[in-house]
């Protein structure tokens, strides 16, 4: 059983190991806060069945309240929109993404990189982006993309950068720890902090893309963080993502570090500020080298005694421990930290890429429910790129299952595929989709589905062409097969009456568009709680 605490009292104090001690009075749920939104003549993919739906959806203090043709009463005040027969499907949920430390680069991130096909299109949207900006920002891109995604296969050079934006510093940072590029004025910037940046703009070797990109970050402000959490939601509400299961970071330097004593704080403000656009959903990290029986002072033994599984409300909630609950997942460490889980009653998601590790772990957790039972925590491997029958049954048989992600959307190597989505649907486990975003792999939600759809990598090569699933089983996985990672299942993932109002209308028709185009779908309108968070129509 999961506790779930509202924000309704009059005092929240969030006392949680790292993240400090925050105390808040609160005067309105979300749902308080949101009035009624009526949505006319649209096709409703409810996923509740198959069908398609031709009606109309009533939102009012933010549960979804008549879904069909006949309305009845409307409340007053109630806002009208006719959707003229676009498609309404609902909200996109990420049950594994890194989503929070993406919100804390420096600069002004440009999640737009992800989209770009050629140096010629990335420059037209890094102009566009200093368009938008005072002179002299930084403009950063930090992740989520890959040479391969450019018809020229390459980064961006100084000249074209400078080309693109000649009065703002501009810095791209490739995966977690580089090689990086940047123009005139970020290579100024940068040699000015003692940076080595090559007369090229390139920075080639870890340590120093590493040093490059700390030194951008030193500079941040509370504020730039915020801003930067905000666009970010802004960016995935355009695209139709409502909610994210943020899988923390690692103790590891450059861009995949997530300090938890300092880096929730951005989002912890915007939660008490109100602020937020997108549902998030905390699993905590831990890198102990050994840990105890819950007394000690390993990580995981003091973050389960000094937090509150389910802590938080329907907008911020802790989740469970994950994705890394040790430092080494393969030693007894981590027989210690999932036993502590299973009695405390913690949900619990592993990282589990390989095949070692897929049967290293369902030791690990077969043995942990022998001490406490596991069925019900909803716990997980995710990864699993060569996860077998076996170890699905056997994942089955503890209640547990798995998230899948479109880490291979960049390769080319037809032999370095995978997740077998067709076995892992077929079996029945409990599924969800996500990006493991944005060190390694982009955040575009429509860039997953279209890999699990077509099995077609960036390029349009079919690299995982046996493991296709259907467009319904792929939203499936993206709605409501993710929300039962957060034991969301119950208020979340269909459009269905009495559930949370989190919908998107899409720019087109997700089951009629030709496979090559679900690469460019977004949201014209995107509803979190029952009011508008994007909206183009």
């Amino acid at each position: 059983m999961v506790m779930v605490m509202s924000r309704q009292i009059s005092l929240v104090c969030f006392s949680v190991l790292w993240i400090g001690s925050v105390c808040q009075s609160f005067s309105q749920t979300s749902e308080e806060a949101a009035g009624s939104l009526l949505l006319v003549n649209g096709r409703i993919l409810t996923m509740i069945g198959d069908d398609v739906l031709m009606g109309n959806v009533l939102m009012n203090r933010g549960r979804i309240t008549v879904v069909g043709d006949e309305v009845g009463a409307i409340p007053p005040g109630t806002e009208i929109i006719d959707l003229d027969g676009r498609m309404v499907i609902p909200g996109l949920i990420d049950s594994h993404v890194h989503f929070v430390r993406a919100g804390l680069r420096p600069g002004h991130d440009m999640r737009s990189i992800e989209a770009a096909r050629s140096i010629a299109g990335f420059q037209t949207a890094l102009t566009q982006k200093a368009a938008s900006l005072p002179e002299g920002e930084l403009i950063t891109a930090i992740g989520g993309w890959s040479p391969v995604q450019f018809a020229e296969n390459r980064f961006p050079t100084l000249a074209e950068l400078d080309a693109a934006a000649p009065d703002h510093p501009v810095y791209i940072h490739l995966r977690a720890y580089g090689p990086a590029v940047t123009n005139t004025l970020a290579r100024r910037l940068l040699q000015d902090g003692g940076i080595n940046v090559g007369e090229d703009g390139m920075i080639n070797t870890r340590d120093d893309a590493i040093a490059a990109y700390d030194y951008l970050k030193s500079h941040q402000t509370d504020q730039n963080r915020q801003r930067n959490t905000r666009d970010l939601m802004r960016y995935v509400n355009s695209l139709g993502l409502t909610m994210v299961i943020d899988a923390a970071g690692t103790n590891r330097p450059g861009a995949q570090l997530l300090v938890p004593e300092r880096d929730y704080q951005s989002v912890l403000a915007l939660w008490k500020q109100q602020e937020m656009t997108v549902r998030v959903r905390l699993m905590f990290m831990s890198w102990d080298l050994n840990v105890g029986d819950g007394s000690g002072d390993s990580d995981v033994e003091q973050r389960v005694r000094n937090s509150f599984m389910g802590f938080g409300d329907d907008m911020f909630r802790v989740a469970g421990l994950g994705e890394h609950t040790v430092n080494d997942s393969m030693s007894s460490s981590f027989y210690a930290a999932t036993s502590l889980a299973a009695r405390t009653g913690w949900l619990l998601q592993e990282h589990s890429g390989t095949a070692e590790e897929n049967d290293a772990h369902i030791l690990a957790f077969e043995a942990a429910n022998d001490i406490a039972p596991i069925s019900g925590l909803h716990w997980s491997l995710t990864h699993v790129h060569e996860i077998n029958t076996e170890i699905i049954e056997r994942l089955k048989a503890l209640g547990a299952g798995v998230t899948v992600q479109n880490q291979r959307f960049y390769s080319t190597n037809s032999n370095r595929a995978g997740p077998p989505f067709r076995l892992i649907v077929d079996s029945g486990i409990p599924v969800g989709a996500g990006t493991d975003s944005t060190v390694g792999h982009p955040m575009n939600p429509w860039y997953s589905l279209y890999y699990m759809v077509t099995g077609k990598n960036v390029l349009g090569q079919s690299i995982n062409a046996d493991q296709k699933i259907t467009r319904l089983e792929a939203l499936r996985l993206y709605t409501g097969g993710s929300a039962w990672f957060s034991h969301d299942e119950d208020v979340l993932g269909s459009i269905e009456v009495g559930k949370l109002a989190d919908l998107v209308v899409l720019s087109d028709d997700y089951l009629a568009v030709p496979e090559e185009q679900i690469l460019n779908l977004s949201s014209v309108l995107t509803v979190v709680g029952g009011k508008i968070v994007y909206r183009e129509l």
